[in-house]
């Protein structure tokens, strides 16, 4: 059997002689050399599992034979014979990878017992990597398997998120489809603003949910015909902090709250809840306000008639530093007229 297979490597006939008659009456299959050169060779075209080697051979010696076996294959399991005045040298050789060291004159006993040693070595060796393969591939696997989930599950969010949003939508008199075009406006904002892509998900789901505190506010108010009273504004103010109180304790909208939050804030400091001015205001607010401006220009509602695209970017314009964030202004400009009409297109889709 191949896993009985040992190569023994002296340049003493006696001794090659006498080594063999020992590992085959242990049931070896022996592969003889008569020096490292020769060894070398028997090794490569058999790759024995097991190889003795005397240290002081020529051509090539022990120590060469030994670091060139381990370069073909790290887990041969390698013996070195060596007489009592190269103890030191074959102590080294452990520090190349032998298994073991025997004294010569060997003990037929202790060679077998190191023999059987260093097999078990190379086995428990051979099993712990494939142990680790199996393990990498079962990891990846699980990874692969896991981020298909993650995928499917943002997947998941987003498409709730935005039904919520549309629902929401549905509760405030002319602004259909209004979350769905405010969060594509907002996405293309934010790319050529250069925010990263990994933070473009809270500022859509901030986007999306914007106005969920509005689910608080009566529908005498929110459906309201006519102006608002002061007192029916003062209470519609509140939709913010309502936002803010219904997504802040779930973990995964917790990036989306200072959207929900901010929304009404103004560049100027003359917005509301908090009356933030410039910076004090969180980007994703800053973007939003740009773009929800824009959608309320260009869509017909009960209050105003809708004007055209060019019109509307022309009018943010020339709010900048007093509504809106000026560089927030400058990116949006740069989003081209295309892609907000294909934006605008596609909020009407089911």
């Amino acid at each position: 059997m191949a896993e009985r297979n040992v190569l023994i490597v002296d340049d003493d006939r006696q001794v090659r002689d006498m080594l063999q008659e020992v590992f085959s009456s242990a049931g070896y299959n022996c592969l003889v050399a008569h020096d490292g050169r020769e060894g070398l060779a028997v090794f490569r075209s058999s790759r024995p599992p097991l190889t003795v080697t005397d240290l002081k051979m020529p051509v090539m010696d022990g120590i060469q034979f030994l670091q060139a076996v381990r370069s073909v294959d790290t887990d041969a399991a390698v013996i070195v014979l060596t007489g009592a005045a190269d103890v030191k040298t074959a102590i080294d050789s452990l520090k190349l990878g032998a298994h073991d060291f025997i004294m010569k004159p060997v003990h037929v006993d202790e060679l077998l017992i190191a023999a059987d040693r260093a097999l078990e070595r190379r086995q428990l060796l051979i099993e712990r990597r494939e142990y680790q393969a199996l393990l990498e591939r079962r990891v990846e696997e699980a990874t692969r398997d896991l981020a298909t989930a993650y995928r499917q599950l943002r997947e998941t969010y987003r498409t709730t998120l935005e039904a919520l949003g549309s629902a929401l939508d549905t509760r405030d008199v002319g602004t259909e489809a209004h979350s769905r075009r405010v969060h594509g406006y907002s996405l293309a904002t934010a790319r050529e603003h250069g925010v990263p892509e990994d933070d473009l998900t809270d500022l859509a789901h901030g986007v999306l949910l914007h106005d969920i505190g509005k689910i608080g506010i009566p529908d005498a108010i929110l459906l309201k015909p006519g102006p608002l009273t002061a007192d029916e504004w003062q209470i519609m103010r509140r939709h913010p902090e309502i936002g803010k109180r219904l997504i802040e304790k779930i973990p995964f909208l917790r990036g989306a709250v200072p959207i929900v939050y901010h929304h009404h804030e103004r560049w100027d400091g003359n917005g509301y809840p908090l009356g933030l001015r410039g910076e004090e205001i969180p980007l994703g607010p800053r973007i939003f306000s740009v773009v929800d401006a824009f959608d309320a220009m260009t869509f017909d509602r009960p209050y105003s008639k809708a004007i055209p695209f060019e019109a509307a970017r022309a009018e943010i314009k020339r709010c900048a530093s007093a509504h809106f964030d000026p560089d927030v202004v400058e990116s949006f400009l740069r989003v081209p007229e295309s892609l907000l009409e294909e934006i605008r297109r596609r909020s009407f889709e089911p």
